[in-house]
């Protein structure tokens, strides 16, 4: 018998030819919420401050429902969009460490959280996801992020991206979910 065991995921996003999701429009919103200062919160005290919001548009919507599709399909849970925001990092700018739940507010927080590479150099920089074996504990799992590359885990695991190693931009796409 398993008590309790954390499942994290990763890969590129797999989709038909004719039913390629364009990351580019994603990325336009990303980068005209940056220009336009719309974050998710205006307090620069919390780690939101740097989130910048992003609208709903056709892609994103199909970005959702592919994985959520996927994710149906394959383990028999159904899963829906909570919250979307996206970062940019500069040249030797990283994340914060932090999770994504409100441990003030547990059963209104997301379950799952999905990070995704819009516009990431290869080898520039990668994600980690912290998390505890019984009383092995801050145990942390590197994966190189890239574009068109994601990881999902659960929203009480703590992670952070590490400095973009690159002259350009990297630009990410984070979407919390919810099991119903």
């Amino acid at each position: 018998m398993v008590l309790s065991e954390l499942d994290l995921y990763s890969g590129n996003i797999k989709t038909p030819k004719h039913f390629e999701i364009k990351r580019s429009e994603i990325k336009s919103n990303i980068l005209e919420s940056y220009i336009d200062n719309k974050r998710i919160s205006d307090d620069d005290r919390k780690y939101t401050y740097l989130d910048y919001k992003v609208d709903y548009s056709k892609e994103l919507g199909w970005l959702n429902d592919h994985i959520t599709d996927h994710f149906n399909v394959k383990f028999n849970k159904t899963l829906m969009p909570k919250l979307h925001w996206g970062n940019i990092y500069k040249k030797k700018e990283q994340s914060f460490l932090r999770n994504t739940i409100n441990p003030l507010d547990l059963i209104n927080s997301p379950d799952y959280t999905f990070v995704y590479g819009i516009d990431v150099e290869e080898h520039s920089c990668q994600i980690v996801v912290e998390y505890d074996v019984n009383r092995r504990a801050n145990r942390r799992w590197f994966l190189p992020m890239k574009s068109n590359f994601f990881v999902m885990f659960p929203s009480t695991l703590k992670y952070f991206i590490t400095p973009n190693m690159s002259k350009k931009r990297n630009i990410f796409l984070t979407t919390t979910y919810e099991f119903k």
